[in-house]
């Protein structure tokens, strides 16, 4: 991911809770709709160069990409502790959706140690946990359960339950 720049902003009620609305339906939250939006924005001024504009499209086309996959594979119950693994396996699997995760990482899917490879898993890890209403399982001191594996676009991930149970 590119160097950030903080911002802080007042939103009329009525238009965040439109936003809040939009996102909870678009299985993301709202931070990360008006984070999308202003960098949606921003390029279309045309002020943006166009090597700046190539990752972080790829990155938001495999977001959307692995939400509707995590979607889908809730549908078709699916759903376990492991479903970020299942997600990440699956998208693997699709020739297209791989092609468009390495485009966003800007290299090979098994590849380690690529720049923007961790922050977009954790990313997508957080993407997929919310577009199926889940969270993460946590230990008797509250901690979030992580598993470590090989082999995988992925090396870690944090174990997933459906909220409330």
């Amino acid at each position: 991911m590119a160097e950030t720049e903080k911002c802080t902003i007042n939103v009329d009620a009525e238009a965040m809770a439109a936003i809040c609305e939009e996102a909870q339906h678009s299985g993301i939250e709202a931070s990360a709709l008006i984070q999308r939006s202003i960098h949606e924005l921003a390029i279309s001024t045309g002020r943006v160069r166009q090597e700046s504009v190539k990752l972080p499209t790829a990155q938001f086309d495999v977001i959307d990409a692995f939400i509707a996959l995590s979607k889908k594979l809730e549908d078709h119950g699916l759903f376990d502790e492991h479903f970020v693994l299942t997600v990440f396996r699956a998208a693997i699997d699709s020739p297209t959706l791989r092609d468009l995760y390495e485009r966003a990482v800007d290299g090979d899917a098994y590849a380690v140690k690529l720049p923007g490879k961790t922050p977009l898993n954790m990313y997508l890890g957080w993407y997929i946990k919310n577009a199926v209403g889940a969270e993460p399982k946590v230990d008797a001191r509250g901690q979030p359960l992580r598993v470590q594996v090989r082999g995988e676009p992925i090396q870690s991930y944090t174990l997933l339950r459906k909220a409330g149970r």
